[in-house]
């Protein structure tokens, strides 16, 4: 894996843990409002599948380039 979908599973995956975590930590008390944690985790979650699109995205374009340069010019006319 690249250094971009790397960075972007663990925010995904973290995100999701954390919260997994405070909603099983909060099932046992009375959830009032939104706090920071769950703004965290959600922000996480975001930011995590962002970087992923992102980098699948760079990804394809480098591998289409690179396609397009390993295969001769004769093969592509019709």
């Amino acid at each position: 894996m690249s250094n971009g979908k790397t960075i972007g599973m663990v925010l995904f995956v973290g995100g999701i843990i954390i919260l997994i975590a405070y909603g099983l930590f909060q099932g046992f008390q009375n959830i009032e409002s939104i706090d920071y944690i769950i703004a965290i985790g959600a922000g996480a979650i975001i930011v995590g599948i962002l970087t992923l699109l992102i980098s699948i995205i760079l990804e394809q374009r480098k591998d289409t380039k690179k396609m397009k340069e390993e295969i001769s010019k004769e093969d592509l006319k019709p």
